[in-house]
């Protein structure tokens, strides 16, 4: 159904949006009245309350299609809908999780600032408690959905003092006096996906936005980027698909030396790696679908699948272009889309090295870095 829907719906506009930085607000709306919004919902919030492997599954179709596309939506389910239903009370589940359901409202997730990276202990933004509201200063920088966003969950520090354990998690609506946001424009790739930055200037919230334990943010927003590593695993092997695809068709269409370019050995031999990687990539993503469904830790596998299904999507993508030869430069073809888009997931919810440390201490049981 979700493939049918991309066919329908998202093939006929990706060169568009891609040309003209395009955020697809119609295809959010469709996504939520196809049900696609509220995979991991329960149906008490208008949702499915379907399952893990189900999302991934959806996700890989529709980024067959458009990378940009489907990690919109698992975005909006992973770190949107999952933070507020694992933290949020009664009146936040109610008024953010039916809206994100139908495609109603959109989430931005801020983690990142100028300063903080892949040290997410480092953040500077802080939150100072006021009578009865908190009072929000500073700035986040590369948060997606940044200048489309009906509201922003961000990390913030509450306690200097106490470094890591002392970060909480708010949502900030939009429109709020104090809270404002920019985008960044010319992306390589991923360029119908919106970015941003958010700035907050003595930005007053109730008390009430607060999402999860106060001092304990740090590790909630690890765990919700965690669930952002396997939507990428299954974004990437959407790519390698379509890549593979549109490879073949092109290899067999296209003559040189009186035959077709995919009857000779070399050209065979990219075409197979592109598959051994694709089979790879699919067990690993599937994998860590299973294992979260059954409840199981994880997040060994789930870097495996992040780091390598990334990495064979990016190796994919410039064999496809490639061996289109000149036609590969230009986006009458597809795949200097996937090649373009392909680049910004090698640091997305985190770096390549990020990934190999967590699984080396997985092994090793010794921590290269806090």
């Amino acid at each position: 159904m979700s493939k049918e829907f991309a066919v329908r719906e998202i093939l006929p506009s990706v060169r568009e949006r891609d040309r003209e930085e395009k955020f697809p607000f119609d295809l959010i709306k469709k996504m939520g009245a196809q049900g696609l919004s509220g995979i991991l919902v329960p149906p008490e919030y208008g949702g499915l309350g379907s399952d893990w492997m189900t999302l991934g599954l959806v996700t890989e179709q529709l980024s067959y299609f458009d990378f940009s596309v489907g990690m919109t939506l698992f975005a909006q389910i992973a770190l949107a809908v999952i933070p507020i239903l694992k933290a949020g009370d009664d009146a936040l589940k109610k008024k953010y999780i039916p809206a994100i359901c139908k495609g109603d409202k959109i989430h931005s997730f801020a983690v990142a600032e100028p300063n903080a990276g892949s040290d997410a202990s480092a953040i500077e933004t802080t939150a100072i408690l006021d009578g009865a509201q908190w009072v929000l200063n500073g700035n986040k920088t590369w948060i997606t959905n940044a200048t489309v966003s009906d509201f922003a969950i961000i990390l913030v520090k509450t306690d200097k003092e106490k470094g890591a354990k002392g970060t909480t998690v708010f949502i900030v609506e939009k429109g709020t006096p104090g809270f404002s946001s920019a985008k960044i424009d010319h992306k390589l790739g991923v360029r119908s996906q919106d970015t941003g930055q958010l700035f907050f200037r003595d930005c007053r919230i109730p008390r009430e936005n607060q999402l999860g334990l106060l001092g304990k943010g740090l590790s909630f927003v690890l765990a919700c980027i965690e669930d952002a590593r396997y939507g990428v695993s299954c974004s990437a092997l959407g790519v390698i698909g379509a890549c593979i695809d549109a490879t073949v068709k092109y290899c067999q269409e296209r003559n040189q030396f009186g035959r077709p370019i995919g009857a000779f050995q070399l050209v065979q031999s990219r075409i197979a790696d592109m598959a051994v990687d694709c089979e790879a990539s699919r067990w690993l993503a599937y994998r860590v679908g299973y294992l979260k469904d059954k409840g199981l830790p994880c997040s060994r596998e789930t870097a495996i699948a992040k780091h390598h299904n990334v990495e064979a999507a990016a190796r994919a993508a410039r064999a496809a272009v490639e061996l289109h030869g000149a036609y590969g430069l230009t986006d009458d073809f597809p795949v200097e889309k996937f090649y373009r888009d392909m680049v910004g997931p090698l640091t997305m919810d985190g770096t390549a090295n990020v990934h190999k440390l967590l699984i080396g201490r997985s092994l090793l049981g010794i921590g290269a870095f806090g």
